[in-house]
């Protein structure tokens, strides 16, 4: 008696495509298409920076709105309060500097030039005459109403030299500008050449000039001190013996 197995399915082959590899392929785009996506994306990326850059003006634009109204609102309180330097105040400080330079600088060198050619501090030591004839000049220009260049170079016994007039009317026009941009800043100025030959230095208001000893005992005034509503921005410089 013969049995018939059972017909088993046959399997299908590996190497048989599959469905999915009947599938066509997808088209790549074309390099119209791409340029076209890329132009969109740049568009896009140049209009959120626009924006950025737009909205960041913007914000400084008020800070430094905010800024300046803090600053007046600021400097207004500071020139109310005596204990604090205000907006004057600072401006006076520099002009305080600007004259010690005008001092130690310009009419130094007009003196050093000229000692020997005036016998005004012909008693005096010759390390001591350009300091003195300095003083003579500095009285005449700061001062309310400077002498004229002409009236200074007669008073400091001065050859008529149009050359020594004219470093004269240049030391004088430098100070006048000087004192007509202290007078804009406004509050209460003074040039003060109080001081006592004979006694020693008040530090507070007082300064040894150039090599002088600081203990020695005051002999004349070089330059006066620089007070703006009684207190002290620039010290006088004192020459000592």
């Amino acid at each position: 008696m013969f049995f018939l197995e059972p017909r088993q399915p046959k399997r299908q082959s590996a190497s048989w495509p599959t469905d999915a590899e009947y599938l066509p392929p997808a088209p790549a785009p074309s390099t119209e298409e791409a340029l076209e996506t890329a132009l969109q994306r740049i568009g896009a990326l140049e209009f959120e920076v626009q924006r950025g850059a737009t909205e960041h003006k913007r914000m400084w634009a008020h800070i430094n709105r905010l800024e300046r109204q803090l600053g007046t609102l600021l400097a207004s309180q500071l020139d109310q309060r005596d204990d604090l330097a205000g907006t004057q105040h600072c401006e006076h400080q520099e002009l305080s500097r600007q004259t010690r330079t005008l001092v130690e600088q310009q009419c130094q060198n007009f003196a050093r030039r000229y000692s020997d050619k005036t016998d005004i501090a012909r008693d005096r030591p010759h390390r001591e005459r350009t300091a003195y004839l300095m003083s003579m000049l500095i009285r005449q220009l700061l001062n309310n109403s400077p002498a004229s260049s002409w009236s200074i170079q007669q008073s400091l016994r001065l050859a008529e030299d149009p050359g020594i007039e004219g470093a004269i009317n240049r030391l004088r026009t430098d100070c006048v500008t000087l004192m007509e941009r202290i007078a804009r800043v406004g509050l209460a100025h003074e040039w003060n050449y109080d001081h006592f030959a004979g006694r020693h230095l008040d530090l507070d208001r007082q300064e040894a000039w150039g090599s002088c000893d600081p203990d020695a005992p005051m002999s004349f005034l070089v330059a006066p001190a620089y007070l703006v509503n009684g207190r002290v921005y620039g010290r006088q410089l004192v020459y000592t013996v």
